[in-house]
């Protein structure tokens, strides 16, 4: 049996002002996906008594908790509309009413429940000016919730900005909300910006893409064959990750550093130009306030690093120097850069490179036992997969994806112009750059 429970909400404000410059790097990605948006939608389950949140968790538990939540953060209680010149704005309601998806289940059920209430919620798009951003569930078994869910819309906030509005739910679910108050909300990083001080932050960091949009060539790939057409490649190496790893400790870069500079020229390599040019997705919560905020924070860097004809060891250093750079010039506003690059030409800026580790500016120790031998012998357990892909966003996206233990590299590619022989190529030859200079800095060590 579905019920539908109403919870009531009221935070300190409401008010409408222009999106916050994250906020429109999340609606213009999702306005490139659609009809297929709802693959941004994330969501979670907490299983309360397997998790150790709570034992015999009333349903009133999971009701203020989502209560406290839209409270306390204002993105969940944001939605955008088109003003009349069709510029989208986000209106901060102060208060409202939410509904909460009940589903009463048997003990051994509840889990596949709490699994297909998921899905249910984190399926379908949002509906931005109508909708609240946030879609919550819970599983009931007799008196008792066992398992609570949650699904929200990308312009809650970006991966960064999820762990902090996880934690606080999970206070809330154990019964101890946070009392400490929270980051800075999207709401005022919006009018920020707006300010005299955020439009010099903006002039600033636009001044270096001016600068270095020089560099972008006019095309890279060559004329598209066709129509678009994407396609989904994952390499997953063992020998990749050890290679990494061991590279940052010689460097004394961080591992993220390591893999961009590989990208970077096997990227130059296979478009036959002396520079990669990339945008890198700089998350911002390293800025004053921004560390726990819950709201988009992200914006693209631009990453030009120089690869010539030097193998790998030289451009690390480099691609870590050029990504500093792009992120500490990753706050503008998106509307004075588009006018920016139609001021210069039909610019190239279709590659771009997401770490999506969290701990990817952390310099690593060397993996221990890492030898010639064992970087060999794991080279055979990489695997690659592939997927169709109905629409994407850029003609070429590389991913670093969380996978403990292994180097994880998701390829988003249109193959009208970037095949997909090509494609395969790219990612092993990401691998076998690592992997080669992985085995001559052990050589001379040896």
């Amino acid at each position: 049996m579905t019920e539908r429970i109403p919870i009531g909400f009221t935070g300190a404000r409401g008010g409408e002002c222009r999106l916050s410059w994250g906020q429109i790097a999340i609606w213009r990605a999702i306005q490139r996906l659609v009809p297929d948006d709802a693959s941004l939608n994330m969501s979670w389950v907490t299983a309360l008594e397997d998790e150790g949140i709570s034992v015999d968790t009333p349903l009133s538990r999971i009701t203020d908790t989502v209560a406290y939540a839209m409270a306390r953060h204002e993105s969940l209680r944001t939605r955008v509309r088109l003003d009349e010149a069709g510029e989208a704005r986000q209106v901060l309601a102060r208060d409202g009413v939410i509904e909460l998806e009940l589903v009463d289940a048997e003990r051994d059920g509840a889990a596949a429940a709490a699994r297909q209430l998921q899905r249910r919620l984190t399926e379908p798009p949002f509906d931005y000016p109508n909708e609240w951003p946030l879609r919550v569930g819970a599983v009931r078994v007799g008196d008792v919730v066992t398992h609570a869910v949650f699904a929200i819309c990308h312009l809650v906030t970006d991966r960064g900005g999820l762990t902090a509005l996880v934690r606080d739910v999970l206070a809330g679910l154990a019964g101890r909300p946070t009392v400490d108050p929270p980051d800075r909300q999207p709401y005022d990083q919006a009018l920020h910006q707006q300010s005299d001080a955020g439009r010099r932050q903006s002039e600033k960091a636009l001044r270096y893409w001016q600068r270095h949009l020089r560099a972008v060539p006019r095309s890279r790939f060559g004329e598209p064959d066709g129509e678009p057409r994407f396609v989904s490649a994952t390499l997953s190496s063992p020998a990749g990750d050890q290679a990494v790893s061991l590279l940052a400790d010689r460097e004394r870069v961080s591992t993220s550093a390591v893999i961009l500079a590989a990208a970077a020229v096997q990227l130059a390599r296979q478009t036959g130009t002396r520079e990669a040019v990339l945008q890198v997705i700089v998350s911002n919560r390293f800025r004053p306030g921004l560390a726990d905020s819950v709201g988009p924070a992200s914006q693209d860097g631009l990453c030009v690093i120089e690869v010539g004809d030097d193998e790998l060891g030289p451009v690390i250093g480099r691609a870590m120097r050029a990504s500093m750079q792009a992120y500490l010039h990753a706050q503008y506003d998106p509307v004075a850069l588009d006018a920016l690059v139609a001021q210069l030409g039909d610019v190239d800026l279709s590659c771009s490179f997401n770490d999506r580790r969290f701990d990817m500016q952390t310099p690593v120790s060397a993996a221990p036992g890492v030898s010639a031998d064992g970087l060999r012998d794991a080279l055979p357990r990489t695997t690659l997969t592939w997927e169709p892909v109905d629409h994407y966003g850029a003609r070429y996206f590389l991913h670093v994806n969380a996978v403990p233990g292994v180097l994880d590299l998701t390829l988003f590619a249109d193959t009208s112009v970037f095949d997909p022989a090509k494609v395969e190529e790219h990612l092993r030859g990401i691998e076998s750059l690592l992997v080669t200079e992985a085995l001559g800095a052990l050589a001379v060590t040896a």
